[in-house]
C-alpha cells in the first residue's frame, strides 16, 4: 500500500501543528513541504513526528532557476539556496530534495557553468545522504540531460509531476522513460491545456488517472502519492474552492487522492 500525502501549504489558515493533525485524523499518512514557505525543517520534522506522519521530500527553492544557468550574483545566490535546501534535509532526516532545472518555455541554453552547479549539487546531495528528484518541467531536454548525466548517481532520481506532464509537455509519458528511478510524486490535476498549470485536486480536470496510474505499478515504486494542490492557486487565480472550508478542502483532497489510489492495480 502506497502512502497518501498533501503538501503542507495547500491551504492557509491553519498553522503546521494544526494542519498535520488535521491531514492525519482525515487519513493521510504523508506530507512534504515547500522551502519557499517553510524553512525550519527540523520543526516540521518533529510534528510529522508527532502525528505518525511520513515526511517525504522536501521541494528546493526554484525561483530564478534560469539563473542557475548563467553568470552571475542571481545564480550564485540560488545555487547556494539549494546548497543549504540539501542541508536542512540532512539535519532534519528528510530523504529526497526535489530539484527544478529550467523554467518556462524558453530558458537560456544549457551551460557548462549550469552543469558543473547541478554535478556539485548533486555530489553535495551524496555527501549528505539526502536523494535528488529532478521534476519533469516544461523542456523535457533538461530533465534528459540531468538522466543521463547522472544515471550512475544512486542518489539521483524522478519526480513525476503529472500535471505538467499533461499540461506543458502533452505526448510525452515520462514514467515511460524514467519510471524505474521514481523517487516521488506531484499528484493534481488541470484542463490539459498548454501552460495551465491549476494544481486542482485529482478529477476536477480532464487527467485520465485510470490510464496514468498503471505507470506506478509497472515501475515498483512504493513510495507516497503526494497530492501538490492549492486552494488558490498563485499562479492561475484558481477559485474552485474558496467556499470551502479547510476541513472541507482536504476531506475532499483525501478522498480524491484515495479514488488516484485504486487505479494502482
Amino acid at each position: 500500500m502506497h502512502k497518501l500525502g498533501i503538501n503542507l501549504e495547500s491551504i492557509d489558515g491553519l498553522s503546521p501543528k494544526e494542519y498535520l493533525k488535521t491531514i492525519k485524523e482525515l487519513g493521510f499518512d504523508a506530507t512534504f513541504t515547500d522551502m519557499t514557505y517553510t524553512t525550519d525543517l527540523c520543526h516540521i520534522a518533529e510534528l510529522c513526528a508527532l502525528y505518525n506522519l511520513e515526511y517525504s521530500f522536501v521541494h528546493a527553492p526554484f525561483a530564478g532557476t534560469n539563473s542557475l544557468w548563467r553568470d552571475g550574483i542571481e545564480g550564485e545566490e540560488l545555487f547556494g539556496s539549494l546548497l543549504y535546501c540539501i542541508d536542512c534535509c540532512s539535519d532534519a532526516n528528510v530523504p529526497t530534495a526535489v530539484v527544478h532545472i529550467s523554467a518556462g518555455f524558453n530558458p537560456p541554453p544549457m551551460s557548462e557553468l549550469g552543469k558543473n552547479r547541478f554535478r556539485k549539487l548533486v555530489e553535495h546531495g551524496l555527501n549528505k545522504n539526502v536523494n535528488i528528484a529532478f521534476e519533469n518541467l516544461r523542456v523535457p531536454e533538461f530533465l534528459s540531460w540531468a538522466m543521463d548525466t547522472f544515471k550512475q548517481n544512486k542518489n539521483v532520481g524522478f519526480c513525476w509531476d503529472i500535471g505538467h506532464e499533461n499540461c506543458f509537455t502533452q505526448g510525452i509519458e515520462y514514467m515511460s522513460l524514467y519510471g524505474d528511478r521514481l523517487l516521488c510524486t506531484h499528484i493534481h490535476d488541470n484542463n490539459c491545456k498548454r501552460g495551465g498549470d491549476l494544481h486542482l485536486l485529482p478529477f476536477d480536470g480532464k487527467i485520465d488517472y485510470e490510464k496514468s496510474m498503471p505507470h506506478i505499478k509497472k515501475s515498483g515504486y512504493k513510495g507516497s502519492l503526494m497530492l501538490e494542490v492549492f486552494t488558490e492557486n498563485k499562479y492561475t487565480g484558481n477559485e474552485l474552492y474558496k467556499n470551502l472550508t479547510p476541513h472541507e478542502f482536504l476531506e475532499k483532497a483525501y478522498q480524491s487522492i484515495k479514488k488516484v489510489a485504486s487505479f494502482i492495480k
